[in-house]
């Protein structure tokens, strides 16, 4: 019986990293907004909002930045990091760029969760639960004049996070403007 349930707990934990190997690394790529749950030894708990932009990926490898609004300044931050997948598919570990390195989970195809702790005399713990944003505005909606092209500022209106990105990946001809073809050829691949 003992070596029943050993081997089908075996056979459970194979098939499970064959799945994750067949699934592949997952796309991170994205703009992922939600709440910041912070507290500080001097400041007690405060939310507030917060993007994740990761806008580089070369496997588990994954860059890009966060963005939140400094209530003493008064200003939106931005913090770039440096991050890595771990094997199993769903761990994250990121390295900030300014100090520290914060730890995630990816908690579905569409969401995840960040912790962040810091010790000593500025001990603060973070909690960031966020969601990919996705990209649903039809073409005529982000073409405001109409004219059959979307262009940079156009884009900046309705995704700025990720204007730039976006004509990156979108613009396959490089000349400054995305058609209605080019358009939804990238949702497509960005779903």
């Amino acid at each position: 019986m003992k070596k029943s349930i050993a081997a089908l707990f075996v056979a459970a934990l194979f098939l499970g990293v064959c799945s994750m190997a067949i699934a592949g690394t997952p796309e991170l790529r994205g703009t992922w907004k939600g709440m910041s749950y912070l507290h500080k030894k001097d400041a007690g708990f405060v939310e507030g909002q917060v993007a994740v932009v990761i806008n580089e990926q070369k496997g588990q490898l994954f860059a890009g930045y966060k963005l939140w609004f400094d209530r003493k300044t008064k200003e939106v931050v931005r913090e770039g990091f440096s991050g890595v997948l771990a094997d199993d598919g769903v761990t994250l570990y990121l390295a900030d760029h300014e100090a520290g390195y914060t730890t995630g989970l990816l908690t579905g195809r569409q969401t995840l969760s960040l912790y962040y702790v810091e010790h000593g005399a500025l001990a603060k713990t973070i909690l960031q639960k966020l969601e990919r944003i996705r990209f649903t505005k039809a073409f005529v909606e982000i073409d405001s004049d109409g004219d059959s092209t979307i262009m940079r500022t156009e884009i900046f209106n309705v995704y700025p996070l990720n204007a730039e990105r976006i004509l990156s990946e979108a613009d396959l001809d490089k000349d400054g403007k995305l058609t209605s073809r080019e358009w939804e050829a990238w949702k497509k691949k960005n779903p």
